[in-house]
């Protein structure tokens, strides 16, 4: 004779493995994310991206900026796009310059993949964009050049950093990352291999932008 209680003990003993399998599978993730956030001593010190990461990060409030012949934007260009940032507060000089090479190379070096960055240098309302992109335009053909808005919105925004950094913003307007200049040519040759292996990895791990 059957015992009645079979199939009850059998599917009992199937839950229990599904759980079990469960707890087993989820296990690992719980326990890296309350490490992570519990035990912050715990995150291991090297670093694997080549910029300085923000933390916090800190989002970009909604900016309106016009183009080098004064026309404003419909959209705010700090959307959409993976975006590299360089402000330029009083003249262009030879540092500025080395850096919009470096951002211009390391953008050409994406491939395929460069549709998904852009290149943006953000001008302050006191400076004549309109004279830097007659001397510069010419060997930067793919940089969107923006002229804050009055008030400096977007200075005060990316206030404190270094003279001629390079911002790194995501498609959602989140400031991530901070490449100070470069100050010989060493250093251009070490930014354009980190920022290079910084975006590539950043563009495959994220779908959005």
């Amino acid at each position: 004779m059957t015992d009645p209680q079979y199939p009850q003990i059998n599917r009992n003993r199937s839950r229990a493995q599904f759980v079990l399998l469960g707890l087993l599978f989820f296990a690992p993730f719980v326990l890296a994310y309350s490490a992570y956030w519990l035990f912050p001593n715990w995150t291991p010190q090297g670093r694997v991206n080549y910029g300085q990461l923000l933390s916090p990060t800190h989002s970009a409030p909604l900016i309106a900026f016009t183009d080098a012949e004064g026309k404003p934007l419909a959209t705010d260009p700090l959307r959409g796009k993976w975006t590299l940032v360089q402000i330029v507060t009083t003249d262009c000089d030879d540092a500025c310059r080395r850096e919009l090479v470096l951002t211009r190379q390391v953008h050409a070096a994406l491939g395929v993949k460069r549709d998904r960055v852009q290149r943006v240098l953000m001008v302050a309302e006191s400076v004549d964009i309109a004279a830097l992109k007659a001397r510069y335009g010419r060997e930067q053909p793919d940089l969107l050049w923006l002229h804050d808005a009055p008030g400096n919105p977007a200075m005060q925004f990316f206030a404190g950093q270094p003279a001629h950094s390079v911002m790194l913003v995501d498609p959602l307007g989140t400031w991530l990352m901070v490449y100070p200049h470069a100050a010989d040519e060493a250093a251009v040759k070490r930014d354009f291999r980190g920022m290079q292996k910084d975006i590539n990895k950043l563009l495959k791990l994220s779908s959005i932008g």
